[in-house]
Protein backbone atom coordinates (compact mmCIF):
# COMPACT_ATOMS: atom_id res chain seq x y z
CA UNK A 1 0.00 0.00 0.00
CA UNK A 2 2.72 2.31 0.95
CA UNK A 3 4.41 1.75 -2.35
CA UNK A 4 1.16 2.53 -4.06
CA UNK A 5 0.77 5.72 -2.02
CA UNK A 6 4.15 7.08 -3.10
CA UNK A 7 3.79 9.63 -5.82
CA UNK A 8 5.82 9.29 -8.88
CA UNK A 9 7.91 12.29 -9.79
CA UNK A 10 6.11 14.50 -12.24
CA UNK A 11 7.17 13.96 -15.78
CA UNK A 12 8.34 17.16 -17.52
CA UNK A 13 5.83 18.44 -19.97
CA UNK A 14 6.82 19.95 -23.32
CA UNK A 15 6.11 23.39 -21.88
CA UNK A 16 8.35 22.98 -18.82
CA UNK A 17 11.09 21.55 -21.02
CA UNK A 18 10.82 24.61 -23.23
CA UNK A 19 10.93 26.93 -20.21
CA UNK A 20 14.09 25.28 -18.84
CA UNK A 21 15.74 25.30 -22.23
CA UNK A 22 14.71 28.94 -22.60
CA UNK A 23 16.29 29.87 -19.26
CA UNK A 24 19.47 27.96 -20.04
CA UNK A 25 19.49 29.48 -23.55
CA UNK A 26 19.19 32.99 -22.20
CA UNK A 27 22.06 32.34 -19.80
CA UNK A 28 24.21 30.93 -22.59
CA UNK A 29 23.34 33.81 -24.90
CA UNK A 30 24.16 36.26 -22.12
CA UNK A 31 27.49 34.58 -21.38
CA UNK A 32 28.26 34.40 -25.09
CA UNK A 33 27.47 38.07 -25.54
CA UNK A 34 29.75 38.99 -22.62
CA UNK A 35 32.52 36.78 -24.02
CA UNK A 36 32.22 38.33 -27.47
CA UNK A 37 32.19 41.80 -25.93
CA UNK A 38 35.38 41.16 -23.98
CA UNK A 39 37.03 39.55 -27.01
CA UNK A 40 36.16 42.60 -29.11
CA UNK A 41 37.36 44.85 -26.30
CA UNK A 42 40.70 43.03 -26.08
CA UNK A 43 41.10 43.08 -29.86
CA UNK A 44 40.11 46.74 -29.96
CA UNK A 45 42.58 47.68 -27.24
CA UNK A 46 45.25 45.65 -29.01
CA UNK A 47 44.55 47.41 -32.28
CA UNK A 48 44.52 50.79 -30.51
CA UNK A 49 47.86 50.06 -28.85
CA UNK A 50 49.31 48.83 -32.12
CA UNK A 51 48.00 51.93 -33.89
CA UNK A 52 49.34 54.08 -31.07
CA UNK A 53 52.85 52.66 -31.43
CA UNK A 54 52.81 53.28 -35.18
CA UNK A 55 51.46 56.79 -34.69
CA UNK A 56 53.96 57.66 -31.97
CA UNK A 57 56.80 56.52 -34.20
CA UNK A 58 55.71 59.12 -36.78
CA UNK A 59 54.68 61.88 -34.37
CA UNK A 60 57.97 61.78 -32.45
CA UNK A 61 60.13 61.97 -35.57
CA UNK A 62 61.35 65.45 -34.66
CA UNK A 63 62.08 67.56 -37.79
CA UNK A 64 63.64 70.32 -35.67
CA UNK A 65 66.34 68.25 -33.97
CA UNK A 66 69.68 69.93 -34.69
CA UNK A 67 72.21 67.77 -36.56
CA UNK A 68 74.67 67.75 -33.65
CA UNK A 69 72.05 66.63 -31.12
CA UNK A 70 72.28 62.91 -30.25
CA UNK A 71 69.14 60.80 -30.47
CA UNK A 72 68.16 60.08 -26.87
CA UNK A 73 65.16 58.08 -25.65
CA UNK A 74 63.78 60.24 -22.83
CA UNK A 75 61.92 58.28 -20.13
CA UNK A 76 58.76 59.55 -18.50
CA UNK A 77 59.15 60.74 -14.92
CA UNK A 78 55.70 60.49 -13.40
CA UNK A 79 56.27 63.08 -10.67
CA UNK A 80 57.99 65.68 -12.84
CA UNK A 81 56.06 68.50 -14.51
CA UNK A 82 56.61 69.03 -18.24
CA UNK A 83 56.49 72.35 -20.07
CA UNK A 84 55.76 72.73 -23.76
CA UNK A 85 54.53 75.19 -26.35
CA UNK A 86 51.56 74.39 -28.60
CA UNK A 87 52.31 75.81 -32.05
CA UNK A 88 49.59 76.19 -34.68
CA UNK A 89 50.93 76.76 -38.19
CA UNK A 90 48.92 77.36 -41.36
CA UNK A 91 50.51 75.08 -43.97
CA UNK A 92 47.60 74.92 -46.42
CA UNK A 93 48.68 75.03 -50.06
CA UNK A 94 48.65 78.50 -51.67
CA UNK A 95 47.34 79.93 -48.39
CA UNK A 96 49.62 79.02 -45.54
CA UNK A 97 52.82 80.61 -44.38
CA UNK A 98 55.35 80.01 -41.64
CA UNK A 99 54.06 82.66 -39.23
CA UNK A 100 52.57 80.94 -36.18
CA UNK A 101 48.85 81.58 -35.83
CA UNK A 102 48.43 79.91 -32.43
CA UNK A 103 50.92 79.96 -29.55
CA UNK A 104 50.01 78.50 -26.15
CA UNK A 105 52.59 77.77 -23.44
CA UNK A 106 51.48 75.02 -21.04
CA UNK A 107 52.78 73.14 -17.99
CA UNK A 108 51.43 69.65 -17.30
CA UNK A 109 51.81 68.67 -13.62
CA UNK A 110 51.12 64.95 -12.97
CA UNK A 111 51.18 65.49 -9.19
CA UNK A 112 48.33 68.01 -9.20
CA UNK A 113 46.66 66.54 -12.32
CA UNK A 114 46.53 70.08 -13.64
CA UNK A 115 47.29 71.69 -17.00
CA UNK A 116 48.19 75.39 -16.74
CA UNK A 117 48.11 77.45 -19.95
CA UNK A 118 48.73 80.95 -21.20
CA UNK A 119 47.97 82.15 -24.73
CA UNK A 120 50.31 84.57 -26.46
CA UNK A 121 48.78 87.24 -28.71
CA UNK A 122 50.37 87.05 -32.17
CA UNK A 123 51.69 90.61 -32.03
CA UNK A 124 53.31 90.35 -28.58
CA UNK A 125 56.62 92.21 -28.60
CA UNK A 126 59.64 90.00 -27.86
CA UNK A 127 63.41 89.92 -28.12
CA UNK A 128 65.09 86.99 -29.84
CA UNK A 129 68.23 86.00 -27.86
CA UNK A 130 71.31 86.68 -29.95
CA UNK A 131 69.51 88.81 -32.55
CA UNK A 132 69.00 92.58 -32.52
CA UNK A 133 65.77 94.53 -32.34
CA UNK A 134 62.21 93.83 -31.26
CA UNK A 135 59.93 91.41 -33.06
CA UNK A 136 56.40 90.06 -32.98
CA UNK A 137 56.22 86.63 -31.44
CA UNK A 138 54.36 85.15 -34.42
CA UNK A 139 57.36 85.99 -36.66
CA UNK A 140 59.97 84.17 -34.59
CA UNK A 141 59.41 80.67 -35.95
CA UNK A 142 59.51 81.88 -39.58
CA UNK A 143 62.70 83.87 -38.95
CA UNK A 144 64.35 80.84 -37.37
CA UNK A 145 63.44 78.73 -40.39
CA UNK A 146 64.94 81.42 -42.68
CA UNK A 147 68.17 81.21 -40.68
CA UNK A 148 68.20 77.43 -41.02
CA UNK A 149 67.62 77.53 -44.80
CA UNK A 150 70.27 80.21 -45.22
CA UNK A 151 72.83 77.99 -43.44
CA UNK A 152 71.84 74.96 -45.51
CA UNK A 153 72.09 76.89 -48.78
CA UNK A 154 75.58 78.06 -47.87
CA UNK A 155 76.71 74.62 -46.75
CA UNK A 156 77.24 75.78 -43.17
CA UNK A 157 76.35 73.86 -39.97
CA UNK A 158 72.74 74.37 -38.89
CA UNK A 159 72.77 75.68 -35.33
CA UNK A 160 69.33 77.35 -35.30
CA UNK A 161 65.86 76.71 -36.68
CA UNK A 162 62.34 77.96 -36.12
CA UNK A 163 61.57 75.79 -33.10
CA UNK A 164 64.87 76.28 -31.29
CA UNK A 165 64.63 80.05 -31.71
CA UNK A 166 60.98 80.10 -30.60
CA UNK A 167 61.77 78.10 -27.47
CA UNK A 168 64.64 80.40 -26.50
CA UNK A 169 62.52 83.49 -27.13
CA UNK A 170 59.65 82.22 -24.95
CA UNK A 171 62.04 81.15 -22.21
CA UNK A 172 63.51 84.66 -22.13
CA UNK A 173 60.02 86.12 -21.93
CA UNK A 174 58.34 83.79 -19.38
CA UNK A 175 61.29 82.71 -17.25
CA UNK A 176 60.75 78.94 -17.42
CA UNK A 177 62.42 76.38 -19.68
CA UNK A 178 60.28 75.47 -22.69
CA UNK A 179 61.26 71.81 -22.73
CA UNK A 180 59.11 70.55 -25.57
CA UNK A 181 56.82 71.57 -28.41
CA UNK A 182 53.67 70.19 -30.02
CA UNK A 183 53.10 71.46 -33.56
CA UNK A 184 49.72 71.12 -35.25
CA UNK A 185 48.65 72.35 -38.66
CA UNK A 186 45.14 73.59 -39.42
CA UNK A 187 44.19 70.61 -41.59
CA UNK A 188 44.94 68.37 -38.62
CA UNK A 189 42.95 70.63 -36.32
CA UNK A 190 39.81 70.31 -38.43
CA UNK A 191 40.32 66.58 -39.06
CA UNK A 192 40.69 65.72 -35.36
CA UNK A 193 37.49 67.56 -34.46
CA UNK A 194 35.59 65.94 -37.34
CA UNK A 195 36.83 62.49 -36.27
CA UNK A 196 35.62 63.17 -32.74
CA UNK A 197 32.17 63.94 -34.12
CA UNK A 198 32.42 67.67 -33.38
CA UNK A 199 32.84 69.60 -30.14
CA UNK A 200 30.32 71.47 -28.02
CA UNK A 201 31.15 75.20 -27.88
CA UNK A 202 29.28 78.25 -26.63
CA UNK A 203 29.81 80.77 -29.47
CA UNK A 204 30.05 84.24 -27.95
CA UNK A 205 28.41 86.16 -30.83
CA UNK A 206 27.32 85.96 -34.46
CA UNK A 207 30.27 85.69 -36.87
CA UNK A 208 30.33 86.15 -40.64
CA UNK A 209 33.70 85.31 -42.16
CA UNK A 210 35.31 84.38 -45.45
CA UNK A 211 36.82 80.95 -46.00
CA UNK A 212 40.24 80.53 -47.63
CA UNK A 213 38.33 80.08 -50.88
CA UNK A 214 37.80 83.67 -52.00
CA UNK A 215 34.16 84.74 -51.98
CA UNK A 216 32.95 81.77 -49.87
CA UNK A 217 31.47 82.92 -46.57
CA UNK A 218 30.17 81.18 -43.46
CA UNK A 219 27.69 82.33 -40.84
CA UNK A 220 28.21 81.12 -37.29
CA UNK A 221 25.36 81.90 -34.95
CA UNK A 222 25.65 82.81 -31.28
CA UNK A 223 24.89 80.14 -28.69
CA UNK A 224 25.80 76.66 -27.40
CA UNK A 225 26.18 74.23 -30.30
CA UNK A 226 28.23 71.39 -31.76
CA UNK A 227 30.88 72.67 -34.19
CA UNK A 228 32.53 70.58 -36.88
CA UNK A 229 36.19 71.02 -37.76
CA UNK A 230 35.72 73.81 -40.29
CA UNK A 231 33.40 75.74 -37.98
CA UNK A 232 35.75 75.36 -35.00
CA UNK A 233 38.66 76.66 -37.08
CA UNK A 234 36.59 79.63 -38.23
CA UNK A 235 35.55 80.32 -34.64
CA UNK A 236 39.15 80.27 -33.40
CA UNK A 237 40.64 82.28 -36.29
CA UNK A 238 37.84 84.81 -36.91
CA UNK A 239 39.32 88.28 -37.43
CA UNK A 240 37.71 90.17 -40.32
CA UNK A 241 33.92 90.14 -40.41
CA UNK A 242 32.03 90.64 -43.67
CA UNK A 243 29.58 93.02 -41.98
CA UNK A 244 32.24 95.63 -41.21
CA UNK A 245 34.91 96.75 -38.77
CA UNK A 246 32.53 96.96 -35.80
CA UNK A 247 32.10 93.16 -35.97
CA UNK A 248 35.80 92.26 -36.28
CA UNK A 249 37.52 90.09 -33.67
CA UNK A 250 40.78 91.09 -32.02
CA UNK A 251 43.79 88.94 -31.29
CA UNK A 252 42.63 88.88 -27.68
CA UNK A 253 39.28 87.38 -28.75
CA UNK A 254 41.21 84.67 -30.59
CA UNK A 255 43.27 83.82 -27.50
CA UNK A 256 40.12 83.37 -25.45
CA UNK A 257 38.54 81.17 -28.12
CA UNK A 258 41.69 79.06 -28.51
CA UNK A 259 41.56 77.99 -24.89
CA UNK A 260 37.79 77.53 -25.07
CA UNK A 261 38.22 75.09 -27.97
CA UNK A 262 41.14 73.29 -26.29
CA UNK A 263 38.91 72.67 -23.28
CA UNK A 264 36.10 71.37 -25.49
CA UNK A 265 38.46 68.98 -27.32
CA UNK A 266 39.83 67.63 -24.03
CA UNK A 267 36.32 66.99 -22.69
CA UNK A 268 35.37 65.18 -25.91
CA UNK A 269 38.50 63.03 -26.06
CA UNK A 270 38.06 61.72 -22.51
CA UNK A 271 34.37 61.01 -23.09
CA UNK A 272 33.18 57.53 -24.06
CA UNK A 273 32.33 58.79 -27.54
CA UNK A 274 35.82 60.19 -27.95
CA UNK A 275 37.55 57.01 -26.76
CA UNK A 276 35.54 54.90 -29.22
CA UNK A 277 37.13 56.90 -32.04
CA UNK A 278 40.65 56.59 -30.64
CA UNK A 279 42.26 54.77 -33.58
CA UNK A 280 40.89 57.23 -36.14
CA UNK A 281 42.03 60.19 -34.07
CA UNK A 282 45.47 58.61 -33.62
CA UNK A 283 45.79 58.17 -37.38
CA UNK A 284 44.97 61.88 -37.84
CA UNK A 285 47.50 62.82 -35.19
CA UNK A 286 50.17 60.92 -37.09
CA UNK A 287 49.54 62.92 -40.25
CA UNK A 288 49.34 66.40 -38.78
CA UNK A 289 51.19 66.57 -35.44
CA UNK A 290 54.91 66.66 -34.67
CA UNK A 291 56.59 66.84 -31.26
CA UNK A 292 59.92 66.34 -29.53
CA UNK A 293 58.25 64.51 -26.65
CA UNK A 294 59.35 60.88 -26.57
CA UNK A 295 56.90 58.01 -27.06
CA UNK A 296 57.39 57.05 -23.40
CA UNK A 297 56.57 60.59 -22.27
CA UNK A 298 53.41 60.69 -24.38
CA UNK A 299 52.22 57.32 -23.05
CA UNK A 300 52.98 58.39 -19.48
CA UNK A 301 51.11 61.66 -19.87
CA UNK A 302 48.17 59.84 -21.48
CA UNK A 303 47.89 57.50 -18.49
CA UNK A 304 48.38 60.19 -15.84
CA UNK A 305 45.95 62.60 -17.48
CA UNK A 306 43.46 60.00 -18.77
CA UNK A 307 40.64 61.41 -16.66
CA UNK A 308 41.48 65.11 -16.97
CA UNK A 309 38.57 67.44 -17.61
CA UNK A 310 38.35 71.11 -18.50
CA UNK A 311 37.91 71.84 -14.78
CA UNK A 312 41.56 70.85 -14.27
CA UNK A 313 42.75 73.25 -16.97
CA UNK A 314 43.85 76.67 -15.72
CA UNK A 315 43.96 79.63 -18.13
CA UNK A 316 46.25 82.46 -17.06
CA UNK A 317 45.27 86.05 -17.86
CA UNK A 318 47.94 87.87 -19.87
CA UNK A 319 45.98 91.15 -19.65
CA UNK A 320 47.40 92.16 -23.04
CA UNK A 321 46.78 95.67 -24.37
CA UNK A 322 47.40 97.09 -27.83
CA UNK A 323 50.24 99.61 -28.23
CA UNK A 324 50.72 99.96 -31.96
CA UNK A 325 52.31 98.06 -33.55
CA UNK A 326 52.57 95.54 -30.68
CA UNK A 327 50.54 93.74 -28.04
CA UNK A 328 52.01 94.45 -24.60
CA UNK A 329 51.43 92.85 -21.18
CA UNK A 330 50.93 94.77 -17.92
CA UNK A 331 53.80 94.16 -15.53
CA UNK A 332 51.57 92.59 -12.85
CA UNK A 333 50.08 90.10 -15.31
CA UNK A 334 53.51 89.16 -16.62
CA UNK A 335 54.86 88.61 -13.13
CA UNK A 336 51.79 86.57 -12.11
CA UNK A 337 52.13 84.38 -15.21
CA UNK A 338 55.85 83.85 -14.60
CA UNK A 339 55.34 82.99 -10.91
CA UNK A 340 52.46 80.59 -11.60
CA UNK A 341 54.28 78.72 -14.36
CA UNK A 342 57.41 78.47 -12.24
CA UNK A 343 55.39 77.15 -9.28
CA UNK A 344 53.77 74.51 -11.52
CA UNK A 345 57.22 73.40 -12.68
CA UNK A 346 57.70 72.58 -8.96
CA UNK A 347 61.46 73.10 -8.90
CA UNK A 348 63.85 75.95 -8.24
CA UNK A 349 66.50 74.44 -10.48
CA UNK A 350 65.22 75.84 -13.77
CA UNK A 351 67.83 75.64 -16.52
CA UNK A 352 67.12 78.36 -19.09
CA UNK A 353 68.58 78.46 -22.59
CA UNK A 354 68.14 82.25 -22.70
CA UNK A 355 70.92 84.16 -20.94
CA UNK A 356 68.61 86.74 -19.39
CA UNK A 357 64.98 87.51 -18.71
CA UNK A 358 63.50 89.89 -21.29
CA UNK A 359 60.95 92.53 -20.35
CA UNK A 360 60.34 93.59 -23.95
CA UNK A 361 56.64 92.73 -23.66
CA UNK A 362 55.97 94.66 -20.45
CA UNK A 363 54.09 97.84 -21.26
CA UNK A 364 55.24 99.86 -18.21
CA UNK A 365 58.93 99.10 -18.86
CA UNK A 366 58.92 99.43 -22.64
CA UNK A 367 59.86 103.11 -22.70
CA UNK A 368 62.90 102.46 -20.50
CA UNK A 369 64.34 99.65 -22.61
CA UNK A 370 67.15 100.51 -25.02
CA UNK A 371 66.14 99.91 -28.62
CA UNK A 372 68.84 97.91 -30.37
CA UNK A 373 69.35 98.12 -34.09
CA UNK A 374 71.35 95.93 -36.48
CA UNK A 375 74.99 96.97 -36.59
CA UNK A 376 75.82 97.44 -40.26
CA UNK A 377 79.33 96.51 -41.25
CA UNK A 378 81.46 99.56 -42.21
CA UNK A 379 82.47 99.95 -45.82
CA UNK A 380 86.16 100.25 -45.01
CA UNK A 381 88.07 96.98 -44.69
CA UNK A 382 88.18 95.50 -41.21
CA UNK A 383 90.24 92.79 -39.64
CA UNK A 384 87.13 90.76 -38.99
CA UNK A 385 85.21 89.68 -42.06
CA UNK A 386 81.52 90.49 -41.81
CA UNK A 387 79.12 87.61 -41.89
CA UNK A 388 75.60 87.74 -43.28
CA UNK A 389 72.91 86.75 -40.84
CA UNK A 390 69.27 86.44 -41.81
CA UNK A 391 67.54 88.77 -39.36
CA UNK A 392 64.79 91.33 -39.80
CA UNK A 393 65.16 95.01 -39.00
CA UNK A 394 63.70 96.29 -35.78
CA UNK A 395 59.98 96.98 -35.99
CA UNK A 396 59.07 100.66 -36.49
CA UNK A 397 58.09 102.19 -33.17
CA UNK A 398 58.97 105.20 -31.06
CA UNK A 399 62.41 105.15 -29.43
CA UNK A 400 61.92 104.14 -25.80
CA UNK A 401 63.38 107.43 -24.55
CA UNK A 402 61.06 109.54 -26.73
CA UNK A 403 57.53 110.66 -25.83
CA UNK A 404 54.67 108.50 -27.06
CA UNK A 405 53.51 111.21 -29.47
CA UNK A 406 56.69 110.91 -31.53
CA UNK A 407 56.01 107.35 -32.59
CA UNK A 408 56.07 107.16 -36.39
CA UNK A 409 52.77 105.31 -36.50
CA UNK A 410 49.54 106.69 -35.08
CA UNK A 411 48.15 104.77 -32.12
CA UNK A 412 45.58 102.29 -33.35
CA UNK A 413 46.31 102.83 -37.05
CA UNK A 414 46.47 99.55 -38.97
CA UNK A 415 49.39 98.09 -40.83
CA UNK A 416 48.29 96.74 -44.19
CA UNK A 417 49.40 93.16 -44.83
CA UNK A 418 52.14 93.18 -47.46
CA UNK A 419 52.40 90.88 -50.42
CA UNK A 420 54.71 87.90 -50.13
CA UNK A 421 57.57 89.78 -51.76
CA UNK A 422 57.08 93.45 -50.90
CA UNK A 423 56.89 95.53 -47.70
CA UNK A 424 53.65 97.35 -46.85
CA UNK A 425 53.06 100.52 -48.82
CA UNK A 426 52.25 103.67 -46.82
CA UNK A 427 49.89 104.79 -49.58
CA UNK A 428 47.52 101.84 -49.15
CA UNK A 429 44.02 102.77 -48.08
CA UNK A 430 43.67 102.24 -44.34
CA UNK A 431 40.56 101.22 -42.44
CA UNK A 432 39.84 102.53 -38.94
CA UNK A 433 40.12 100.11 -36.03
CA UNK A 434 39.69 100.62 -32.27
CA UNK A 435 42.80 102.17 -30.72
CA UNK A 436 42.93 99.52 -27.99
CA UNK A 437 42.60 96.49 -30.30
CA UNK A 438 45.05 94.90 -32.73
CA UNK A 439 44.23 95.49 -36.40
CA UNK A 440 43.48 92.57 -38.74
CA UNK A 441 46.24 90.09 -39.52
CA UNK A 442 49.62 91.75 -39.83
CA UNK A 443 51.90 89.69 -42.02
CA UNK A 444 55.60 90.14 -41.54
CA UNK A 445 57.56 90.91 -44.73
CA UNK A 446 60.36 88.54 -45.70
CA UNK A 447 63.41 89.10 -43.53
CA UNK A 448 66.16 90.92 -45.44
CA UNK A 449 69.80 89.92 -45.21
CA UNK A 450 71.57 92.40 -42.96
CA UNK A 451 75.34 92.52 -42.69
CA UNK A 452 76.31 92.21 -39.04
CA UNK A 453 79.82 92.74 -37.76
CA UNK A 454 81.15 89.59 -36.13
CA UNK A 455 82.18 90.89 -32.72
CA UNK A 456 84.18 87.78 -31.93
CA UNK A 457 84.19 85.90 -28.66
CA UNK A 458 84.51 87.86 -25.49
CA UNK A 459 82.82 90.99 -26.86
CA UNK A 460 79.18 92.10 -26.84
Amino acid sequence: MQARMEKKPAQPTPKTKQKKRGKRGKKWYFLLAISVFFCLLIVGVGLALSQMDKTLEVVTDDPYKLPDQPAVVVPYEGKKALSFVIVGVDTRKNIGMLNTDVLVVAVANPETQKLTMVSLPRDTRVEMPGYPGYHKVNEVFALGENIRRDAENKGKPVTENGMTLLKKTLEGMLGIPIEHYVQLDFEGFTAVIDNLGGIKVDVDRDLVYELPQEGVYRNLKKGLQVLNGEQALGFVRHRLDKRGDAYNSSDFDRNRRQQQVIRAVVDKVVSIDGISKLTTVLDTFGKHIRTDLSAEQIKGLALDFATISSEKMVSLDNGAVWKSPYSMWPQKNMQDVRNTLKAEMATNNLQLTANRLSDAAIVELAKFEPQTKPTVAPKKPTTTAPTKVQVPPAQPEQPPQQPQSETPQTEGAPMQPPSSDAPPSPTNEQQPFPADQPPPDIVAPPAPVVEVVDQGQGEG
